[in-house]
């Protein structure tokens, strides 16, 4: 499972790739931005389906994009070109973060609460000398199969949740996970890296 200070980090990388300006107050608000998809491990308490469900789905990036090129609504010349751009940015690390756990064995249910699947994509793309190019990420099926590739087989109601490490239930011990794996670490110090890079670029500019 792909770590929540992972998903940060990516949201920063995207953030400094898209936005001409950088602050302090940007990098907080893309940080909180992808943060809070995993905000739904703790409303596990409320209901364990929950968890990569509430605030995994699709619908809050779709809503919160059409807001922002809605004319009736008039964000865009209420806020101004630079601050679109940094909501722009908020929805980009968000929905980066969702995909996380999209495209993991992890799982998320995108589609909730008007679908309580929960999906996964996970695949490979490899050659073989014998077998020949094999792509694995899409496996059509017809009569009753998969709505998305991979999908998982759970429900929101039912017996598939994805494990919290803020709620155990057995007396264990609870530990949240900062770093998973080596490429999540080089992941994390590239963005400190760019992010670091970026504010001090901004702050030479404005002196």
């Amino acid at each position: 499972m792909v770590t929540t200070l992972v998903t940060v980090a990516t949201g920063l990388l995207v953030a400094a790739a898209v936005l001409d300006r950088f602050s302090l107050r940007v990098v907080a608000l893309v940080a909180v931005a992808a943060a809070l998809p995993d905000v739904d491990a703790v409303l596990a308490v409320l209901h364990p389906g929950l968890h990569n469900a509430a605030l995994h789905n699709v619908w809050l990036p779709f809503i919160a994009g059409g807001l922002l090129t809605s004319r009736r609504v008039g964000l865009r010349e209420r806020l101004g070109n630079d601050e679109t751009r940094l909501a722009w940015a908020m929805v980009l690390a968000y929905t980066v973060a969702v995909a996380f756990d999209l495209f993991n064995v992890e799982s998320a249910a995108v589609l909730w609460p008007l679908h309580d699947r929960f999906f996964a994509v996970y695949g490979q793309l490899a050659y073989s000398t014998t077998e020949g190019l094999r792509f694995t990420f899409f496996e059509l099926q017809f009569g009753g199969g998969e709505l998305l590739p991979k999908a998982g087989r759970g429900t929101v109601a039912g017996g598939y949740v994805v494990p919290s490490p803020f709620v155990t239930g057995d007396g264990r011990t609870m530990r949240a996970v900062l770093v998973n794996a080596g490429w999540e670490l080089l992941v994390a110090l590239v963005a400190v890296a760019v992010v670091g890079l970026r504010l001090v670029d901004q702050t030479r500019g404005e002196s």
